[in-house]
């Protein structure tokens, strides 16, 4: 690694960038300089930055910035389009705020200004120069756009159902509990709760019209309605009543909430055709993540998305330990890389002579990576005997949270095979018995 470089921190905002320039050996070059976060301040960064360069001659330029939502992607993708700075072997930084968290509590307490700010994210790469440097990627950024979106609306969907069931609980107290319908949130189950006649009025029918009745809602797609029919008189029966002024607020909630529930699922219908249409155009790799059993094109995108290119994992040479000397990265050592990314890995904790036996998981990690890969895998051991025996196994072993610690442990398992066929860009074959 070249020593005279000049290291660059900006600290991104929606309204302007804040730059310090440190020397190769960390003294101030420019303690601080704000530019408007527009393309009249780039330029004037622009100029700023070759002007610099060009008077104390270095060899090559660091610019690092704070992953803070998306502040610190038009300045970045103006650096890595610019010909001239690329010229001057400028190499981009994209870190995580934590690690600047981190490195700066490593120092005497300081100042939390936007003066500051630059310094020590100029400073933790002078230390510590991260192993990847950030590419502009814009194939990968629009499935990314898509996929992260997706997982936004996942979220919301999850919060609205919670909060749909709590005053399910005070319209009805036994409905849920009761099982009258496999899924609260089925066709059958939405027009009960939420159309006429209301669920009182239902309460009133005998077993056979009732039955008659659901089966009739149901478009006759109902297994057993009379079934069904029993276990919602009874569900009835064994409900709080509510009394007359609770009653229609509680009602309007549910129904003004499901409205909500309805709209969010057919976004994340629109979202899940993009990104069927965005893999078929451009990324015929994730069409062959998406071979394996019951994982489909929107979690493999998600998954893919996320990742990037892979070769980028392969660049860096990785330190050996053994050897005493550094080597090219193999395939395992990308798996490796890809999982701790996902935050599926366990550090050890070891002092002295003293080895801890228990190793938590990493809270820090790519949520939107763990989030697919968590779901992919869930998947994938309803499917795939090998990871159904595994994910029993797992279950077995575990004492407490025993699904959460198998599933988890099925999704490491699974990052091998996923970035096995990402890397060979070839589709699933079941393994020979």
């Amino acid at each position: 690694m070249k020593k005279n470089r000049l290291q660059v921190g900006i600290d991104f905002s929606m309204k302007k960038a804040d730059f310090c320039l440190l020397h190769p050996d960390g003294e101030p070059l420019e303690r601080h300089r704000s530019f408007s976060n527009t393309v009249s301040g780039y330029s004037k960064a622009r100029r700023f930055l070759l002007e610099a360069i060009q008077e104390h001659s270095y060899e090559g330029i660091d610019i690092s910035g704070e992953a803070t939502n998306y502040y610190w992607f038009p300045f970045f993708r103006m650096l890595a389009q610019d010909h001239e700075l690329t010229d001057e072997i400028l190499d981009l930084y994209l870190l995580n705020p934590r690690w600047v968290k981190w490195f700066k509590k490593s120092l005497p307490q300081d100042n939390k200004t936007d003066a500051d700010d630059p310094y020590y994210i100029a400073e933790r790469t002078r230390q510590k120069h991260p192993s990847y440097t950030w590419e502009l990627q814009e194939e990968w950024m629009v499935l990314r756009f898509y996929t992260r979106l997706r997982f936004r609306l996942a979220n919301l969907l999850g919060s609205e159902k919670n909060y749909f069931q709590t005053f399910l609980f005070l319209r009805s107290s036994a409905y849920k509990s009761s099982k009258c319908f496999s899924d609260v949130f089925g066709a059958t189950s939405r027009q009960i709760l939420t159309e006429k006649p209301v669920l009182e009025e239902l309460d009133t029918l005998s077993t056979e019209d009732l039955t008659a009745h659901l089966h009739e809602l149901s478009g006759h797609h109902l297994e057993n309605p009379q079934n069904n029919a029993q276990k919602l008189k009874k569900a009835l029966r064994e409900s709080f009543p509510l009394g007359e002024t609770l009653t229609p607020p509680v009602q309007r909630i549910l129904d003004l909430t499901l409205e909500n529930i309805q709209f969010i699922e057919n976004q994340i219908a629109q979202v899940n055709e993009l990104i069927e249409i965005e893999v078929r155009t451009h990324h015929p790799e994730v069409l062959a993540l998406a071979t394996i059993p019951g994982v489909g094109s929107v979690f493999s995108a998600g998954i893919a998305a996320e990742i990037g290119g892979l070769q980028r994992y392969f660049d860096p040479p990785k330190y050996d330990k053994k050897r005493n000397r550094y080597r090219s990265r193999n395939l395992r050592d990308v798996e490796d890389a890809v999982a701790k990314m996902a935050g599926l890995w366990w550090p050890r904790s070891s002092s002295g002579g003293f080895e801890s036996e228990d190793r938590h998981m990493v809270k820090s990690s790519n949520h939107y990576l763990r989030y697919y890969l968590i779901q992919a895998a869930n998947v994938m051991r309803r499917h795939i005997p090998e990871y159904s025996r595994y994910y029993a196994r797992k279950y077995r072993e575990s004492s407490k949270h025993k699904h959460k610690r198998a599933l988890v442990l099925t999704t490491r398992k699974s990052v091998g095979l996923i970035v096995g066929l990402l890397h060979r860009n070839e589709a699933y074959r079941p393994k020979e018995t």
